[in-house]
């Protein structure tokens, strides 16, 4: 009860007094033993929970009193700081100290009541060059990289609207962004000319030299307004890398997203990718379907003059061991660290003074959710939590006077603790006076600290697991190999989906239907039935009215051709999308994952079909290059299902007695293809040698520099061979 700090998700205290009325039989066992904190900062934090009301303890008349097994240390202290900037200039400089005496920085946590104490701290860490792991939130509306798309969005609509004098008073600011490296001198004359000679500035672009390729690509993306898909409008107006062969490309990509950018900054790199994806993500909930460019910045303008904030969130790490911990309350309770400093801790933040935040949304009688830490009993339990995620030392710290100077008190229930506050007073030296209020000025700006990108990407690589796809996409050199596996597939850099992807999905998610109705029912669903969900689902993927019309037709006459070749071969005992991700597959160390297209088993044999669209093939050696790697990736896929069902937790006792890839689309002559495989155990072996360098590589964020192998069949061959004889290959800055 001393803990329950969650009524605003619904939680409701009251369940545990209740408890007793409805079964008087029980039998309480009260826990009184503590192995984690020293016994002063176990009694101190006793003094705060014993003021509030209603804890069990006086109900039940019962003592509550915890008796440490720790090392015994009076390390509590309660800091009293001038202003709010001498508190964390203090917090700053005697965390500092205490990384300098050998703590280990992951085990410090500074811990608030909100975030934007937090926030507030980061520029004072960031002067004394400490790391910090904290899951941020940000709103993506303020991000620059975000405020630089809607910029070229709003000019490109207001270009293909028609509205010149909305495009004029847009393109100055669009033309001085330093991604586009114009000369000042152009842009100088640029506005000379179009001024003088009466013309609008995208006309004058044109006659300029060094503007008109921009300009040009203004209007052609002008044209493309009103029938483009806005994912794939984005992806131009980014200049996200493809095989398109383009008269101008944006620079945007480069500016923010190229590998300098990356190597430079990785933070400021996974802010920009976070805001990207946050904001897309959103966008697919706006208004259905077919969404353009324009309903964009529709969607943006709606967010502003709301007021409202898009937010995204960058988790911190629990194995990050160069930084320390910055959360709020609520985020640290069921943690530990050996040294832990409360902020910010007044009574207008965490007491009786705090004022309440009225109620937007009235929520039934029924429903119990309530404001966060609504109640100064809960704000009590809630500061109670935080003190008691010390082990060893404990530092309580607050300001006597806010911001503009109007006098603030220390919580009061930190009154009943017997705690002398130790006072510091404002620096007296201009120096130090200067260096603060610069510090201070930062805070505004909310300058970060850099991190390295290991430990940035140390909450995706915690819970990371190897599937199939990604492991191609690691050793296809011929489309970016290391490097185009961490963009797409560990940074996951947001671009639209291809046609032919939103195709296979709408495929797959037809004939993993059918699959699941026959196990279902036992039954058959009927063929127009089939292609009804493969029309819906495609319909669903967002595509112009053009490609929708014309993938409709080829996925319908697919379909036709395949189930009435192969609809007889499905069975009620087919498993359709089995997946792994659940049966703890680990390999040599590595963590695998993947969902099965169809599964058939019978008397504990297994036997795995791979559904593929697009031009089918008719034996596994391959003509082109292209088909070359596309087949060998195949093959590598088909071994890794036997790989993870032999190693998952329900299916390693079974025979794995080969797999299929199965072609859903026909040939030109309309007959429907298909390749079985089976792997000898040298094979596999060799294979699993490969996973386990992959994954080295990967956990590690030691990618191979793979430029140096020619981009084609041969050169990935190469590639594998080198990864799995442990050659060394230069690792990437």
């Amino acid at each position: 009860d001393d803990q329950a700090i969650y009524s605003f998700q619904g939680a409701d205290v009251g369940n545990i007094h209740r408890f007793r009325e409805r079964y008087p039989n029980y039998r309480h066992v009260v826990l009184t033993e503590n192995y984690r904190s020293a016994q002063t900062i176990l009694d101190d934090a006793r003094a705060v929970i014993t003021q509030a009301n209603g804890r069990l303890e006086t109900t039940m008349e019962i003592n509550k009193q915890l008796t440490s097994h720790t090392a015994e240390s009076k390390m509590v202290e309660l800091h009293e700081h001038t202003t709010p900037a001498d508190e964390r200039a203090w917090i700053a400089k005697h965390i500092a100290e205490q990384i300098a005496r050998g703590t280990r920085p992951s085990d410090i946590a500074v811990i608030s009541r909100r975030h934007r104490d937090l926030v507030e701290l980061l520029p004072y860490l960031h002067e004394r060059g400490i790391a910090v792991n904290y899951e941020r939130r940000d709103n993506v509306l303020d991000d620059e990289r975000i405020m630089a798309i809607e910029l070229l969005a709003r000019a490109v609509v207001a270009i293909a609207d028609g509205q010149h004098s909305e495009a004029d008073s847009l393109l100055p600011e669009l033309v001085s962004h330093p991604m586009y490296d114009f000369s000042p001198e152009t842009i100088w004359k640029l506005s000379v000319n179009a001024y003088r000679n009466h013309t609008s500035w995208i006309n004058t672009m044109l006659a300029t030299p060094a503007l008109a390729p921009f300009a040009a690509w203004l209007l052609e993306r002008a044209r493309a307004v009103a029938h483009e898909s806005v994912e794939e409008f984005i992806d131009e107006l980014i200049g996200v890398p493809n095989n398109k062969k383009r008269q101008f490309t944006s620079p945007l990509y480069d500016h923010y997203f190229g590998a300098s950018v990356l190597a430079k900054n990785p933070e400021a790199y996974l802010e920009a990718l976070e805001a990207l994806r946050t904001i897309r993500s959103k966008l697919r909930d706006y208004r259905g379907d077919h969404l353009t460019i324009a309903d964009f910045v529709d969607f943006i303008d709606g967010y502003r003059q709301l007021d409202t904030p898009i937010t995204s969130v960058r988790s911190r790490s629990d194995t990050i061991d160069d930084a320390i911990n910055l959360m709020t309350a609520h985020k640290s309770k069921g943690l530990e660290f050996d040294t832990v400093y409360v902020i910010n801790s007044i009574d207008a933040q965490w007491g009786e003074r705090v004022r309440g935040r009225s109620r937007t949304i009235s929520y039934p009688e029924n429903i119990t959710i309530a404001p966060n830490a609504d109640t100064y009993d809960e704000r009590l339990r809630l500061y109670f939590v935080a003190m008691t995620r010390a082990k060893r030392q404990l530092f309580l710290t607050y300001a006597r006077a806010d911001l503009n100077g109007k006098d603030t008190l220390v919580a009061s229930f930190l009154t009943g603790v017997d705690l002398q506050p130790i006072v510091h007073h404002t620096p007296e030296t201009v120096a130090q006076l200067t260096a603060q209020a610069q510090t201070a000025w930062h805070d505004r700006i909310v300058h970060k600290p850099t991190t390295s990108m290991k430990a940035l990407l140390a909450p995706i690589l915690e819970q990371y697991k190897l599937s199939a796809t990604h492991l191609n996409n690691f050793i296809d050199i011929s489309h970016g190999g290391p490097q185009g596996f961490l963009m797409n597939n560990l940074l996951r850099f947001p671009r639209a989906k291809t046609v032919s992807a939103s195709f296979g999905t709408a495929i797959h998610a037809a004939l993993q239907r059918a699959h699941t109705h026959l196990s279902a029912t036992g039954e058959r669903r009927p063929a127009e039935d089939v292609i009804g969900d493969f029309v819906r689902e495609l319909h669903d993927q967002r595509l112009s009215i053009d490609e929708f019309n014309h993938y409709a037709k080829r996925g319908t006459d697919a379909l036709s051709k395949f189930l009435h070749t192969e609809y007889d071969s499905f069975t009620p005992a087919q498993k359709a999308e089995l997946n792994f991700a659940s049966q703890g597959v680990t390999l040599d160390g590595a963590r695998l994952t993947g969902s099965l297209d169809l599964v058939d088993i019978n008397d504990n044999h297994i036997f795995v079909t791979d559904y593929k669209t697009g031009k089918p093939s008719t034996s596994w050696t391959g003509r082109g290059d292209y088909e070359k790697i596309k087949l060998h990736k195949y093959r590598q896929q088909l071994m890794f299902y036997q790989l993870l069902c032999q190693h998952s937790r329900d299916y390693a006792g079974y025979k794995f007695d080969g797999a299929i890839l199965q072609f859903v689309e026909p040939d030109s002559h309309g007959n429907i293809h298909s390749l079985d495989q089976t792997f000898s155990a040298e094979e596999l072996a060799q294979f699993a040698i490969l996973i386990a360098a992959v994954w080295r590589c990967i956990i590690t964020l030691e990618l191979p520099d793979a430029s140096d192998y020619s981009a084609d069949y041969k050169g990935m061959l190469q590639f594998e061979k080198d990864l799995i004889a442990g050659n060394e290959v230069s690792a990437q800055d």
